[in-house]
């Protein structure tokens, strides 16, 4: 939709400076800790400045004083990426809310945007009723349900990493090169049989081969290739794989857990969440954060026995 046909009360920033204003006084829907740590200045100012997120890649409404009442914002990769929407806030007026998302997410796929996540209190679903103003109203708009996510939050007992894990039975390797033959050949079996929907939906779309290709290609497109640590286990054999990072802040991140399909039910998972854990726990990290499929039961329970609490559900949504 070009300017001159847009409500005159829908809009996107034209500076990050108002980017990052805009974006500050959406109120969360939901007391959702991601929400409210999405909205902090510190958050927006850096992801802003990083490239991640974009004024372009904002689409807000405004009342008649010009006060913000609604919007969505996307998040990207440094590359440039797109990733999803994660920010979304829906103005009171039923009408408002309509227009805005007859617009916002048709700019957010012209953007490349082709998911909309709505954060929920760790025992919802898609379908509870805390969330249904969000949740009806994208469906009004033409997107639907693709998965439901946990959540998690980790908080270190200490940190000496004490609390988290007994002696491993996997040793980790650091990765610096991305095109080590080693890390396509694990990543290749962490693929076969996988239980991430995201990761199932593009075998089907695109075939196994072309698949593994193109989420490896994302993998190391979102992070930087040496978060990535091959698993080995007491033969020397590579079973899986991790990633993970230190933030600024105290802030850290475990970005993926997967384990080859010839080496599944022994409990690698678990362990590979708890050296993650440890070694980020050693860096000074402070609050841990990821997230796997609700349906994907054993990281469910990898992060369970690893003693990380789900501390909210995420729904994806994409075009219906």
């Amino acid at each position: 939709m070009t300017n001159d046909m847009r409500d005159t009360d829908l809009f996107s920033p034209t500076s990050m400076v108002e980017a990052v204003n805009v974006v500050a006084d959406l109120a969360p829907a939901l007391d959702s800790p991601t929400q409210h740590r999405l909205r902090t200045r510190r958050h927006l100012e850096d992801t802003f400045g990083s490239g991640r997120r974009r004024p372009e890649w904002v689409w807000a409404a405004r009342d008649s004083t010009g006060s913000i009442t609604g919007g969505l914002a996307g998040i990207g990769s440094q590359q440039g990426a797109p990733f999803g929407v994660d920010l979304m806030s829906l103005p009171r007026d039923p009408d408002q809310a309509a227009r805005l998302l007859t617009w916002a997410p048709g700019e957010a796929r012209g953007h490349g945007f082709e998911e909309v996540a709505v954060f929920a209190p760790p025992d919802a679903g898609a379908h509870d009723v805390r969330v249904a103003s969000s949740t009806d109203a994208l469906v009004d708009a033409g997107w639907r349900v693709f998965v439901e996510r946990c959540h998690y939050e980790f908080t270190p007992v200490d940190q000496t990493g004490g609390a988290i894990g007994s002696r491993p039975s996997l040793r980790l390797e650091r990765l610096t090169d991305a095109n080590d033959p080693r890390l396509a050949a694990v990543h290749r079996d962490v693929m076969a049989g996988t239980l991430d929907a995201h990761d199932a939906a593009t075998v089907g779309r695109v075939g196994f081969d072309a698949a593994c290709e193109e989420a490896l290609a994302l993998l190391l497109d979102s992070d930087p290739v040496d978060c990535l640590r091959l698993a080995f286990d007491a033969a020397d054999r590579v079973v899986g794989l991790v990633s993970f990072r230190a933030m600024l802040g105290g802030r850290a991140l475990v970005l993926f857990v997967g384990v080859g399909c010839e080496h599944r039910g022994h409990h690698y998972a678990a362990e590979l969440v708890r050296l993650a854990t440890h070694a980020l726990v050693a860096e000074g990290a402070t609050v841990l954060i990821a997230d796997t499929d609700t349906t994907n039961q054993p990281m469910v329970r990898a992060f369970r026995d690893a003693g990380w609490p789900r501390t909210e559900t995420r729904i994806d949504f994409v075009p219906g």
